[in-house]
């Protein structure tokens, strides 16, 4: 008789088990069970605008006197570091180089044939630099003649002292500068 019972028990636990394993809960079924998405996502709107042509020569100067202002910064900061990095140095330069030429552009002729010798100066710089022929003792006079070139810059051609020398479009009257 206790044969009998262990078999009707292991019997109706195994036919409990596959009963309720096969059929589940439903809530626990939809709980796990992800359901597919009918609606397409939309698609995004993208729309370029072209803000280019809405700056001013102010605003193209300005801009590119602030750029190289950031890289100017860099390339002395480079050189004044223990170990000097190679690539630094020749991006900072290159790039301070290009932003100072971009700026002589933006002016007009008479202060940009003023600005030509700052630039000669800074591209004899530039090539040394950039063929990596310096002495790491020499980075100190390089540096100094930098932040000399950097003063003269800062001096001559701050975006406000040249605002009237700018090339196309008329600035704005002295007494508007743009509530700054």
């Amino acid at each position: 008789m206790r044969k009998h019972r262990r078999a009707l028990l292991f019997l109706l636990t195994t036919h409990y088990v596959l009963l309720t394993g096969l059929t589940g809960c439903e809530s626990v079924q939809r709980k796990f069970i992800r359901k597919r998405r009918d609606e397409p996502r939309p698609s995004p709107v993208i729309a370029f605008q072209d803000y280019t042509r809405a700056m001013t020569p102010l605003d193209k100067y300005r801009k590119h006197y602030m750029l190289f202002d950031y890289w100017n910064t860099e390339l002395i900061t480079v050189l004044q570091e223990r170990d000097v990095n190679p690539k630094r140095v020749k991006r900072a330069s290159g790039e301070s180089l290009q932003e100072l030429k971009t700026m002589q552009g933006l002016l007009a002729d008479g202060l940009a044939a003023q600005v030509a010798p700052l630039i000669a100066g800074r591209e004899r710089l530039d090539r040394q630099l950039q063929t990596g022929a310096y002495l790491s003792s020499q980075l100190m006079l390089v540096r100094r003649e930098l932040e000399a070139q950097s003063r003269e810059v800062h001096r001559s051609l701050f975006w406000r002292d040249v605002e009237d020398h700018l090339k196309g479009g008329d600035a704005p009257p002295a007494g508007d500068a743009g509530g700054h």
